[in-house]
């Protein structure tokens, strides 16, 4: 009945999710590798890094999200907050890298670069993404249609594929 290959079971979101996490994580392996064969680190890298790590986060988020048959769209606007989140990410990561390092001063206790990324990619969507998933919680559970289809195939010994 059902394949062993999550993606194939699920929706178009979750196959973008495992597209965009492959190349996300790629694009780190690319940085990393530059660095270890270069001995240093590129202002090209630490862009790439960024990017690919923000891309990566909500690639993964999404893909926890992602439920075969619906897109995030119609699960209350998840692409909203995922969007605002991704945002949020990047521009903390491109605040961090555009801001000098020598003299600047304390934001809330911090050095400037170090409070943005802290702040802005630890907390932010540290608050955002529980506050989405508990306005979307009755969506995203188990239907009595599920509860009732994972008890069937655990009655059955726990394959979807044996008939």
């Amino acid at each position: 009945m059902g394949t062993g290959n999550p993606v194939a079971r699920g929706s178009r979101t979750r196959t973008a999710a495992v597209i965009v996490l492959a190349l996300s994580m790629s694009a780190i392996g690319v940085a990393y590798a530059a660095a270890i064969m270069t001995g240093r680190t590129e202002t090209w890298s630490a862009w790439v890094m960024a990017i690919a790590a923000s891309c990566s986060l909500i690639a993964t988020t999404a893909l926890g999200a992602a439920r075969a048959g619906q897109r995030l769209g119609g699960l209350r606007g998840l692409i909203v907050p995922f969007a605002a989140v991704l945002v949020i990410l990047l521009g903390a990561f491109a605040a961090a890298l555009l801001l000098p390092a020598a003299g600047e001063p304390l934001l809330l206790g911090l050095p400037r670069r170090a409070a943005i990324v802290l702040y802005g990619v630890g907390i932010l969507p540290a608050l955002i993404l529980p506050i989405t998933y508990a306005l979307t919680f009755d969506e995203l559970t188990l239907t009595e249609e599920d509860i009732a289809r994972v008890r069937a195939v655990a009655s059955r010994g726990g394959s979807e594929d044996r008939e």
